[in-house]
């Protein structure tokens, strides 16, 4: 079965699109967030998502009442939510949720009243919910009411296995950034991460040193750049990068097809993705040959690309090539 789009894409399609593709979105990161028994805080997921898609919208040219309305939210309201996202005007570079979370970790038990007169340059009504969230979202519990409350941080052991990310998985991510954006800048790289600057430049220095990647310029216009990034298959590191590049291509092919108004597939498509599914059983004559279709495809993308490195090797050029992305995955369910 190959299911395809067809038919126009009005209002009432989109709706049913977008419901369905967070629920699986949801399944997503649940399953990131408690892989290998960890459990992943999440309190932020719900900021982070609001900020990016607001942004993105507002990229598009929606205006910000139109993207209020879209969220169920008066303007007013609207603002508040984006400024608690954004960076703290107490503490430049941290949203004013990160700045207030690790000023109660640094020094729990605080009282309520001590966190509002540390973030004074910050909305009071914007402080007061990131505090309710945090109490909310299991991070911080609190004692007592109003202006007798005092907080404090969950147990370090349930959240330290998560709080921060390898250096190496630091180093497969920030080198998959490089080679999908580059050339790019350092800041360019912190942001696109969320990382903090000490991390995004230990990576890149890391890779500079490895060869991995290559920069050029100075100070805070040098620009980094990578002709290439491969993940061994059988490795366990860059596992990571892996699942990102995946997910990112699956999402950049979906995207450029809607931006091109495609609403149907052809076989002669150049941008686009196929599904189908092969119903077999154990003693079908053709379930091998089903169940190895993920190896094959491997094998003979990797064979092209081999072939095509090679050519690019014996016949070098500077001028700009197209990038064409090929993304392959397969699922053997039981019955």
């Amino acid at each position: 079965m190959q299911p395809r789009e067809s038919g126009p894409r009005g209002p009432l399609n989109a709706h049913l699109l977008i419901d369905a593709i967070v629920q699986q979105t949801m399944v997503f990161i649940a399953q990131l967030a408690t892989s290998g028994g960890v459990r992943a805080p999440l309190a932020q997921v719900a900021n982070q998502v609001f900020l990016d898609l607001s942004t993105e919208l507002h990229t598009q040219g929606v205006s910000k009442k139109v993207i209020a309305d879209m969220f169920g939210m008066a303007l007013r309201t609207y603002h508040r939510k984006v400024q608690s996202c954004r960076q703290s005007q107490t503490e430049v570079g941290r949203t004013v949720w990160e700045a207030v979370f690790e000023y109660i970790r640094s020094r729990e038990p605080v009282a309520g009243a001590e966190v509002h007169r540390r973030f004074v340059e910050d909305d009071v009504e914007v402080v007061t919910g990131v505090l309710n969230d945090l109490v909310s979202s299991g991070l911080v519990y609190r004692t007592g009411r109003g202006e007798t409350a005092v907080f404090r941080t969950a147990a370090a052991a349930d959240f330290a296995a998560v709080l921060q990310r390898t250096p190496d998985a630091w180093d497969w991510l920030v080198w998959l950034t490089v080679y999908r954006r580059g050339p790019t800048t350092e800041s360019e790289v912190q942001h696109q991460l969320r990382g903090t600057a000490e991390q995004c430049r230990g990576a890149l220095d890391r890779l500079l040193a490895e060869g991995r990647i290559t920069s050029e310029g100075e100070g805070d216009e040098r620009t980094y750049a990578s002709a290439r990034i491969e993940i061994p298959l059988g490795q366990s590191h860059g596992w990571e990068a892996a699942v990102l590049d995946h997910y990112q291509a699956m999402v950049t092919a979906i995207v450029t097809k809607l931006r091109e108004g495609a609403a149907s597939a052809h076989l002669g498509d150049l941008v686009g993705g196929s599904t189908w599914t092969l119903d077999v059983r154990e003693d079908h004559p053709l379930r091998e040959e089903a169940v190895s279709t993920l190896a094959r495809l491997r094998q003979q993308v990797e064979d092209l690309r081999e072939r095509i490195d090679a050519h690019n090797a014996a016949h070098p050029s500077t001028e700009s090539c197209e990038r064409v992305v090929v993304y392959v995955g397969q699922c053997v369910r039981g019955a």
